[in-house]
């Protein structure tokens, strides 16, 4: 039906308009009853990818949420559509409906469902992973996100665990077609990043295999959450006695001037009003360009994105010198071990936290990875204290880090000191890794480690001098959806231990600007924390 469909589209340019009739008369007969197809071009391409994990979006007015209400109405037995707020689900609702051209089988009261035909469609807010939970044993063959960079991850990954068909009651298993859709404008914060992370062969040019638009790539998920991609349908792997089998992954850019009914509008006007980084993102569908740093975020991406490339120049032949650990007990969060020698992290050792219930064995872990004269720099608080217990007990050598006693430092440039010591932990690892007067600290190209490096922000208390403040762990895990637990692992390990390297300042640029904040004269125009 595509190849006819496009051909009817390419006639209607220049007929006159009785000859248009009839054109629309034949494709009618093709269409049947189906209540909205694709425009032509990249929505079409969406809507007969055979991708299971799609991400369709860019440009503001690309027709992303008409996608989605049109796979709903007219390809899918059982969908749920989601944002992530409830009070944004009134106009996601209001489209489906219209697009349907009725009413008749809406029931608008939480959780809204609309029956057409032989399709039922939910819809769902889903801002965090309880809520995301109430969806959970529920299956459905498609699973949409609108608006997707507004997400945090751990939502996204738990309901498409949920992607699949109904079994039919007779007759065996459903031969539906099954996928995930994320309909989204790209991020410009921090926060949406995982998106490109999931699809950065097709957004990121310097991806070493990049892939085409509509091309499809195949990944599974490995044992420690991580995305890995293998080389086709076929390429199942297996870990711990249980195979993982791959699921196909593409990104199909949409356009304005792909949405015939908002071309002629103003719409274009106001996406060339809009200031940055809204435009790029916006207007431009640039993922890549778009996202811009919080003016007071802890760490800069592009300092980390430094770190990265030095780490793949290669390894270094410093001894291990600490281990930066970061305890979960049991849940969703992970144990993190990041090994440092000299200024070089090896790749984190992550352990789901339902393998580490307590101290010891956190400590028999901790004891496997020891080297020589290192140490392992452990929170001694919270769930973490178990296991400084455990290593003490066991006579390994350790350096306990309490995040919340009283800091002694002073920034580099000594006008400020720190909140806490949590606060003074986070800026050393900022100031080893400033460009300008640093150490040469190399770091995984891990994303989740990215997102939890750029993810806090700081402010500026006003005291004799005024203090550094860091903000809370349980900030951050309300923005990310999950605990830092790498970028915890990073700070702890950059701060104990024997450094064995030196600072350079470099020529360019007046050394410590990178780690000296925004200068202020007025207190009361200071963001508190």
């Amino acid at each position: 039906m595509l190849q006819t469909l496009d051909a009817y589209l390419e006639k209607l340019n220049g007929l006159p308009p009785e000859e248009v009739d009839k054109l629309y008369e034949e494709a009618k007969s093709v269409i049947g009853d189906t209540p909205w197809i694709p425009n032509p071009g990249p929505q079409t391409a969406a809507y007969y990818s055979e991708a299971d994990i799609l991400l369709y979006g860019g440009q503001g007015g690309g027709g992303k949420t008409d996608l989605i209400a049109g796979l709903a109405l007219t390809e899918h037995e059982r969908s749920l559509l989601l944002r992530p707020q409830y009070t944004d689900l009134g106009a996601l609702i209001e489209r489906v409906v219209a697009v349907a051209g009725t009413r008749k089988g809406l029931n608008s009261a939480p959780p809204a469902q609309f029956k057409f035909d032989d399709k039922v469609i939910d819809f769902g807010a889903a801002s965090t992973l309880d809520r995301a939970e109430t969806w959970q044993g529920n299956p459905h063959d498609l699973i949409a996100f609108d608006e997707a960079c507004q997400f945090v991850e751990p939502v996204v990954r738990f309901l498409m665990g949920w992607n699949r068909a109904a079994d039919k009651q007779l007759g065996g298993e459903s031969r539906q077609r099954v996928r995930t859709v994320m309909a989204s404008n790209p991020p410009i914060a921090a926060a949406g990043d995982w998106v490109i992370g999931m699809f950065r062969p097709w957004l990121d040019i310097t991806h070493t295999r990049p892939a085409k638009h509509g091309e499809l790539r195949w990944f599974i998920i490995d044992p420690d959450g991580r995305d890995m991609e293998v080389d086709g349908p076929d390429d199942v792997r297996t870990f711990d006695h249980k195979d993982y089998v791959p699921r196909s992954r593409t990104f199909i850019p949409a356009a304005l001037a792909d949405n015939p009914f908002l071309v002629d509008t103003n719409y274009q006007a106001t996406l060339d009003a809009m200031p940055e980084p809204l435009r790029s993102a916006i207007r431009d569908g640039n993922f890549m360009a778009a996202r811009e740093d919080d003016e007071w975020q802890v760490i800069p991406t592009p300092w980390i994105l430094e770190a990265h490339d030095r780490w793949r120049s290669g390894a270094t032949d410093k001894p291990l010198a600490c281990i930066g650990l970061d305890v979960a007990r049991g849940g969703r969060d992970d144990t993190v071990f990041a090994m440092r020698y000299g200024a070089w992290f090896d790749e984190l050792v992550v352990v789901p936290g339902k393998e580490t219930p307590d101290g010891p064995s956190v400590a028999a872990l901790a004891a496997s990875l020891l080297r020589e004269n290192a140490i392992v720099a452990v929170d001694s608080i919270g769930i973490g204290a178990d296991a400084e217990t455990a290593l003490k007990n066991a006579g390994l050598p350790f350096e306990a880090m309490n995040g919340a006693e009283k800091a002694t430092g002073h920034t580099r440039d000594g006008n400020f000191a720190f909140y806490n010591h949590r606060s003074e932990m986070w800026w050393r690892l900022r100031e080893a890794l400033d460009p300008d007067y640093g150490f040469d600290v190399a770091l995984p190209p891990d994303p989740k480690l990215q997102a939890d490096l750029t993810a806090p922000t700081y402010s500026v208390r006003p005291g004799q001098p005024p203090k550094i403040y860091v903000e809370g762990k349980q900030d951050i895990i309300k923005r990310l959806g999950r605990s830092p637990d790498r970028g915890d692992a990073v700070v702890y390990g950059w701060n104990a231990g024997d450094l064995d390297v030196g600072p350079r300042a470099r020529t360019r640029g007046r050394p410590g600007v990178g780690s000296t904040p925004a200068p202020v004269t007025d207190y009361d125009e200071l963001r508190y924390g």
